[in-house]
């Protein structure tokens, strides 16, 4: 392999997050110093890390592939994100005074509703996070297949153990620290592979060609005789409900007060809102490119039409996003394993040792689940809409002001949930995702199995 320029800043930027994860991961002594640090960042570095965590590899490759092949059907949907940060913001996190310097949204959810949902938490906490890094995996090892032209499974392998190292050693203070210098190599260099793809090109045409496409006009997208817009609509619906997966809960968690906690999701929603915007154009530009194959693997096509350094340039943006979502969820989700199960069936000695050796574990189970041969969009929606349905929706309630006494009613309502999603894919139903009617489902058997308990106690207090 002959060396380029590329090569080097590609090898030089993944040097020099791993020494600087390694560096900030001294000092650590405490499960809680791993899990939330001592709760002093900067509102800066808590928008930093928030806006790392969301802009993934899969954030990029899904707008940039989905756009690409189904334009706004997929388009507007991403745009919802948006404003699911913004009802984050201003309407969940005003009620979440309780939930400040709690480790995990398990602990919260043994606190609200008992260990048994607490223990399912974990579980599924631990579905969403092993699907979420492999689908980073998937993005990571297409860029290792391409810089060192081999098989993306050694891609695969190679990247995983890489980000598995410094994820494992650092904790929070090294992710947030790493977050940091992820967000801003993305940040600035997203712009410029934007800018360089549009110098040149006459961006009215574009404008009015786009208007006459299906798949950006209007009028053909917004009719009820059109199948598709019952995806857009189910997919629109599933990108604004807030998930509060483990990452973002512990973001909130880490805070110093509420007031630092909204702020940062206002700002947060205002940055996903730009970035969208510029990798959906790119999309659009590419769509327009006469040397653009649009061939199977959009990103390696991508790659072979960019220029030397501009290509080194979009190398390390795609890694550094896949790097800052990856540390960001094997940190939180191995206080979520080691915390919240592990600890609760057999009281550990040294909690902080344990979450280490889980996070390192959670980086196998990724690679492993990343070499299924499964498209990264469907994999990420399976594995989150699992969450969702069986999590998230009695911890929404329960920030709402809707606690059930009965720990088996919300425990009906999880397996309800669950059972529907199931369903839902065996059946191989694709009009909609599953996840909006399972979450229903549980909403459902919650409210239901509630009124059964109450009514039931109340019998037995009279008798």
């Amino acid at each position: 392999m002959a060396w380029t320029i590329d090569h080097i800043i590609f090898f030089s930027f993944l040097i020099l997050n791993v020494i600087l994860g390694l560096k900030s991961s001294k000092g650590i002594t405490s499960i809680t110093q791993y899990a939330i640090g001592d709760r002093n960042f900067s509102t800066a570095v808590l928008v930093s890390t928030l806006v790392a965590t969301w802009i993934s590899g899969s954030f990029f490759a899904n707008i940039l592939i989905e756009t690409y092949k189904t334009g706004l059907y997929y388009f507007i949907p991403v745009l919802f994100e948006v404003v699911c940060f913004f009802i984050v913001g201003y309407f969940f996190i005003p009620r979440m005074s309780e939930f400040l310097g709690k480790l995990s949204i398990a602990e919260a959810m043994n606190d609200i509703y008992g260990q048994k949902v607490r223990i399912v938490t974990s579980i599924s906490g631990f579905i969403f996070v092993s699907g979420l890094i492999a689908v980073q995996l998937k993005i990571a090892g297409s860029v290792f297949e391409y810089i060192l032209n081999i098989n993306s499974l050694y891609g695969i392998i190679l990247s995983g153990l890489i980000i598995t190292l410094y994820s494992t050693l650092g904790g929070i203070k090294s992710v947030t620290f790493t977050d940091v210098i992820q967000f801003f190599t993305f940040a600035t260099i997203l712009p410029v592979i934007v800018y360089y793809f549009f110098f040149g090109v006459d961006g009215i045409t574009i404008v009015f060609s786009l208007a006459k496409h299906p798949n950006f006009n209007f009028s053909d997208i917004f009719i009820f005789s059109n199948d598709k817009i019952w995806k857009l609509i189910s997919l629109s619906i599933y990108m604004v409900i807030p998930a509060f997966n483990p990452a973002i809960f512990q973001r909130i968690a880490m805070s110093k007060n509420l007031k630092q906690a909204q702020d940062s999701f206002y700002i947060l929603s205002f940055i996903v809102f730009v970035l969208i915007l510029l990798v959906g154009w790119l999309s659009v530009l590419l769509m327009f490119r006469e040397n653009f194959t649009g061939s199977a693997n959009i990103i390696h096509s991508l790659f072979d039409i960019t220029p030397p350094i501009y290509k080194g340039l979009l190398l390390i943006g795609i890694v550094a996003m896949v790097m800052s979502t990856i540390d960001s969820y094997i940190n939180s989700s191995s206080v979520l394993i080691t915390h919240d199960f592990i600890n609760v069936f057999t009281k550990l000695k040294n909690e902080l040792l344990t979450a280490r050796v889980v996070s390192f574990l959670l980086g196998m189970s990724g690679i492993l689940l990343s070499l299924k041969d499964i498209g990264i969009f469907r994999l990420a929606v399976l594995t989150a809409s699992f969450y969702m349905c069986i999590v998230t929706v009695p911890f929404i309630m329960a920030v709402l002001g809707y606690r059930t006494p009965y720990e088996k009613a919300v425990l009906a309502g999880m397996a309800g949930g669950f059972l529907v999603n199931t369903l839902w894919m065996l059946l191989d139903i694709t009009i909609i995702d599953g996840v909006i009617p399972a979450m229903l489902v549980n909403w459902l058997v919650l409210v239901i199995m509630h009124k059964y308990y109450y009514s039931k106690e109340k019998i037995n207090i009279v008798n």
